[in-house]
């Protein structure tokens, strides 16, 4: 086998597992697991009465979590959560960040050193901090406009603070491409900005559009799960606890996805340690096959 049916052979691999996560994800979730109850209670082999959370095993390979529910069920739900998050975010950024670093490159470059002045601070800031000022109101925008117009507002917020810095990374690789000899010339020949985008720029771009893609992608993951360590659920949080008590300080991610079952985590860490490491696994996996996309997709 070539290097280069490898290098396929291994991507091809990666996004079939994905897809199937993907699709074994929504089955779990609105197909056979409406079915299934967690186990509240379990007997020990000498008598005695378990209560979740439960730690490995042969019925429970990754234990269960608080309520009784399987846990690599509920990572499997919480994938496309974690995953259809970040694609729509990143997917909404590219589209912004390409209409306006060609806009400042064809219609305002005169102001261009002017925005990209604006548009350095937000290298430097972190994003879960711009977060956490911005979509702080939690059970204000619950109370009034409801729990998913409050999933939106926080996807909303992703989006922006996420945009100036991929703003910034495309001008300086726009403006690389706009510089070549072959543009310059289109250019001097009378071609249209709409015919240089389209014929010159989009196709050399395409590659390098896949790998600042999954960079991205990578970076909305990673900022999904600070925001969880903060205890910042997309989707809003339910109320916590285990079994048979009353804690008001304990909540869990509404949605279940990976970030927000790290977060909800953190305090168990101590007494069940699996509800914290195999989530962070999760994402780190998740994190790790992307990476090697991006290394074949740039080997080529």
């Amino acid at each position: 086998m070539t290097k280069d049916n490898r290098s396929k052979w291994i991507l091809y691999s990666i996004f079939t597992f994905l897809f199937l996560l993907l699709i074994a994800s929504f089955l779990l979730e609105f197909g056979v697991n409406k079915s299934v109850e967690p186990g509240k209670l379990i007997y020990s082999s000498d008598g005695k009465v378990l209560r979740p959370p439960l730690p490995s095993s042969l019925e429970h390979p990754l234990g269960t979590d608080k309520n009784g529910n399987d846990l690599f069920t509920k990572l499997i739900i919480g994938f496309k959560y974690t995953f259809i998050i970040s694609i729509v975010v990143t997917l909404i950024r590219m589209l912004i960040g390409i209409f306006c670093s060609l806009s400042v490159l064809y219609f305002l470059r005169p102001l261009k050193a002017y925005i990209e002045s604006l548009l350095t601070p937000f290298l430097y800031v972190p994003a879960f901090i711009l977060f956490f000022l911005l979509a702080s109101e939690e059970e204000i925008i619950i109370n009034k406009y409801g729990s998913h117009f409050f999933t939106f507002y926080q996807v909303l917020i992703i989006v922006i603070i996420g945009t100036p810095p991929l703003i910034e990374l495309l001008l300086k690789e726009f403006e690389l491409l706009l510089n070549k000899d072959y543009v310059i010339a289109s250019r001097l020949l009378g071609a249209s900005k709409f015919h240089i985008s389209i014929r010159q720029i989009f196709p050399v771009f395409k590659k390098r559009f896949y790998i600042v893609f999954l960079q991205q992608t990578i970076a909305t993951i990673i900022l999904l799960t600070h925001l969880g360590v903060f205890q910042i659920f997309i989707g809003g949080k339910a109320k916590g606890g285990i079994i048979g008590e009353d804690d008001e300080d304990r909540f869990l991610s509404q949605s279940g996805e990976w970030g927000g079952m790290i977060g909800q985590s953190i305090f168990d860490m101590v007494h069940y340690p699996w509800l914290l490491i195999y989530p962070a696994c999760a994402v780190v996996g998740l994190i790790l096959l992307l990476n090697i996309i991006i290394k074949r997709l740039d080997s080529h």
